[in-house]
């Protein structure tokens, strides 16, 4: 059987996208770990009987309803009628109230008088996926927004260049639009942190709206700050992005002012807030899920899609009829985006998403995919690079990573942090140093809060800002040995709870399942898509098994297909274990651990294995023989016993 195999071993390009642990107690003793993650494997709870009784009859649907799907149900907490409906038919309706975000009321009056004024109005994004789609979505409300027969001058919409420009608000554009008579700007994933800039632009005459996520100390001067983290914030749902926020505003605006935006202007844009949602790693429940449900189905119709949309889904291969996926957003079409706003063109993702012309979309989509190439060999050799120089302090203990070098590129460092702590599943800084200057970017594990550790260490940085899993950094070049020193003595005064398991839902016994049996269970998966943070794709444990062959080796030996012994066809068609399994990126994991294995005088042909998989559809289509619809993936694998 054939399998789509990635172009590169890249987690943004492996398909890996619904690999993430299902928030399970950690146990410091959590047992023996499994050979490709690394880590302990943890059974989730199993709900209470009555509750699966409930379930049975609470769902929805018109069609019979698997023990199994009932399971997965009331494992994320899916168990009253009301929740249940939104999440198998969202709707819009099922939106919270806009204006339960703090100060929005501010934040709409302040643009329709701009409107009744016909003031000049700017918007300023940022240079990721979230603040780029936020950018758009302003543009294109402020170009709709009409108020009795006025509008606003909408000036072209800005994101700041990371190099020119650096991180925040651009001081040299706020000085520009003074200049040009701007009168009123508009912030979109960015600005909540911006004090200086913001107070620059009270002393030049422009009122500015903030619309962000991101936490922040002191309160810009800004005439609205919107934003569902702040800590008056009563808003239900505080897991907003940027470009949401910017979603809320437009539905607000169209709940004070009825006639002010084109009928049906909110599904308009909700495929580009799906994408800013997946992009941003938000968790995909709630309202965030009805989002990203709409813009999903308004990317899948040929007659709505926008122009450059429909160009980046051809250069990443998703224009082959099947439905674009959630993981398809995260790990095909938003990395194209990032790439122009860390080492490309960053207007140029920008006029993307807003081109109304096919050709020049698809010369702009072709300019990101080739950006995208660029970026994913920088990010190798600093991966590289990094895994070197991190191995003498893995080997000793340290309780993080903080590694710098003058060579690397700032606009990779993140992706590349991400993929230390995935490797060697501690806290890690990368710094990129700049002159006298140094940007870090810092990914953490789930049970270490990295904004709380760098709250510590606040003295020795110039500035700071993120969240528990991701931040940035700016500070000193002499400072940086300094500050490694404070950021790893407020890592071992952290709680140790040792690795996070990988959660799994269920077991699930292969050998006693057909293939046909899968195939309905992959059916039942998809409705409850879009898979992701807060809603992630099942993970399933299947014990007692043993390899058919040696795995065969796919690109370039980064990834392995495996087959297993499966008894003899039944009844209801061929054994589920039939069907190979992939293991994206175990390569070097596998030959490691099977080589000890050997070494230690067993042969992995005769060895017991217990394994953890998921199952999805295949897009691949060979271009001869049958087109299997299920796909197989092995997420980890150990010796049987160690359960």
């Amino acid at each position: 059987m054939q399998f789509e195999i990635p172009l590169s071993s890249d987690p943004e390009d492996d398909g890996r996208a619904d690999l993430v642990a299902v928030p399970c107690p950690a146990p410091a003793d959590a047992g023996p770990v499994g050979w490709f993650t690394g880590r302990p494997w943890l059974a989730c709870d199993v709900p209470a009987t009555e509750t699966i009784d409930r379930l049975r009859r609470e769902v929805p649907l018109m069609e019979p309803v698997s023990e199994r799907l009932l399971n997965l149900l009331a494992g994320r907490g899916l168990t009253s009628r009301r929740d249940l409906e939104s999440f198998f038919y969202p709707s819009l309706e099922h939106l919270s109230d806009p204006f339960l975000l703090v100060e929005m009321d501010k934040a709409v009056a302040r643009i329709l008088r701009a409107v009744r004024l016909q003031e000049a109005v700017a918007v300023h994004g940022d240079f990721d996926v979230d603040g780029i789609t936020g950018c758009a979505v302003l543009h294109l409300l402020l170009t709709s927004l009409t108020v009795d027969g006025q509008q606003v001058r909408a000036v072209p919409p800005f994101i700041p260049d990371r190099t020119q420009d650096g991180y925040g608000v651009a001081a040299r554009k706020v000085r520009q639009w003074a200049a040009e008579g701007v009168t009123l700007l508009i912030t979109v994933d960015t600005g909540a942190a911006a004090l200086t800039e913001l107070e620059l632009a009270r002393q030049l005459g422009i009122d500015v709206i903030v619309l962000d996520h991101h936490i922040f100390e002191e309160r810009p001067c800004a005439v609205a700050l919107v934003n569902p983290r702040r800590p008056d914030a009563p808003y239900p749902n505080p897991d907003l992005c940027g470009v949401a926020v910017a979603f809320k505003f437009a539905q607000a605006i169209g709940q004070d002012r009825p006639d002010s935006l084109p009928s049906g202007f909110l599904e308009t844009i909700t495929d580009l807030v799906a994408l800013g949602l997946v992009a941003d790693q938000m968790s995909l429940t709630g309202e965030n899920r009805v989002l990203v449900r709409k813009g999903l189905a308004r990317l899948a119709d040929r007659q709505l899609i926008r122009p450059g949309l429909a160009a980046l889904l051809r250069v990443s291969g998703l224009d082959r009829g099947f439905p674009v996926t959630a993981s398809d957003l995260a790990y095909q079409v938003a990395p194209r985006l990032n790439a122009c706003g860390r080492i490309g063109r960053v207007m140029a993702a920008l006029e993307l998403l807003l081109t109304h012309d096919p050709d020049h979309a698809e010369r702009l989509a072709q300019e990101a995919d080739r950006t995208n190439t660029r970026r994913k060999q920088a990010d190798l050799a600093l991966k590289e690079e990094a895994v070197e120089m991190a191995r003498p302090y893995v080997e000793r203990g340290d309780p993080g990573l903080v590694l710098h070098s003058h060579t690397w590129h700032k606009g990779v460092i993140g992706i590349g942090a991400a993929r230390l702590v995935e490797l060697y599943q501690l806290p890690t800084i990368l710094i990129a140093e700049e002159g006298d200057e140094a940007r870090g970017s810092a990914r953490s594990v789930a049970n270490v809060d990295v904004k709380a550790v760098l709250d510590r260490c606040a003295g020795y940085l110039l500035r700071y800002g993120g969240h528990s899993q991701a931040a940035g950094l700016t500070l000193r070049r002499r400072d940086i040995r300094d500050f490694r020193d404070a950021f790893l003595g407020a890592l071992r005064r952290e709680p140790q709870h040792g690795p996070i398991p990988v959660g799994y839902d269920l077991d699930l016994p292969l050998e006693e399942l057909s293939a046909q049996d899968v195939a309905k269970l992959v059916w039942e998966l998809d409705k409850m898509e879009p898979f992701g943070s807060g809603n992630p794709k099942p993970i399933f444990r299947s014990t007692g098994l043993k390899l058919k062959q040696t795995p065969a080796v796919m690109g370039g030996g980064a990834h392995l297909r495996f087959a297993f012994r499966c008894p003899n066809q039944g009844r209801n068609g061929p054994s589920a274990l039939s069907r190979e399994f992939v293991a994206f990126g175990a390569g070097e994991a596998w030959r490691r651990e099977s080589t000890r294995l050997l070494e230690s005088g067993r042969d992995p042909l005769a060895t017991v294995w217990d394994v953890l998989f998921q199952v999805g559809r295949s897009n691949f289509r060979p271009r001869g023989g049958s087109y299997d619809p299920v796909q197989q993936l092995l997420v980890d694998i150990r010796p049987a016993g160690n359960s």
